[in-house]
């Protein structure tokens, strides 16, 4: 696994290890922490089972903040955590309406930015299951980069992001989700408003073809 980081131009209050690119914060136990942002889809819904791989803390973390799949979202979110036998936290963003599906302008730099007041003066990671492979800004090397350079100014160091999965296609992400026995029959990935998938949008034609090629 290979994940592209930032040089950290200041010295750090907590020691970290980067393994192959992505960030693993030395410790054990509750001495390592991470906040995942579980919207309950496929690539949040791995990155649950990645940490808890590592010996992490998982923590899930989910955001309503008026996309359009809401209900069926947070339904797969409470599945999920249920699953792990983990307390789903929960923060509702009231006021914004943003499009219904394809690029939300601004989306990620929300639910890190939600993730790291939640986080509060926790020492860990605030984490995302972005991947390689799509066009969004926020989904890319360089949206990283800025984003860890945000999180050293206001933490110095305190809160990393993780993006385990940065440097993966989403079919390597698939593959890992039924090696590791990911429970992707609980997720959700539609991006209609409809209680049922549209298998129209981006998203449901992504997993067709993934459970095609599997």
């Amino acid at each position: 696994m290979q994940l592209l980081c930032p040089q950290i131009a200041r010295p750090r209050k907590r020691k970290a290890e980067r393994k192959r690119g992505y960030i693993l914060l030395m410790g054990k136990g509750s001495r390592r922490l991470v906040y995942v942002l579980l919207s309950g889809g496929i690539d949040s819904t791995a990155c649950v089972q990645f940490y808890r791989d590592q010996e992490y803390r998982v923590k899930p973390l989910h955001i309503q903040y008026g996309q359009g799949a809401h209900a069926s979202e947070l339904r797969s979110a409470r599945a999920v955590a249920q699953f792990y036998k983990l307390k789903l936290l929960r923060v509702d963003l009231s006021g914004l309406e943003p499009a219904i599906s394809g690029d939300i302008p601004g989306r990620n730099t929300l639910l890190l930015s939600t993730g790291l007041m939640s986080m509060g003066a926790r020492t860990g990671l605030v984490a995302l299951g972005i991947h390689a492979g799509t066009r969004y800004f926020d989904c890319q090397p360089t949206f990283v980069r800025l984003w860890d350079q945000l999180l050293d100014g206001y933490t110095d160091g305190r809160i990393r992001l993780g993006t385990p999965f940065l440097s993966w296609k989403k079919s390597e992400i698939w593959q890992y989700c039924l090696k590791s026995d990911v429970p992707v029959s609980l997720t959700w990935s539609c991006e209609s408003r409809s209680g049922r998938p549209c298998g129209r949008c981006a998203s449901c034609k992504d997993k067709e073809a993934l459970i095609a090629r599997s």
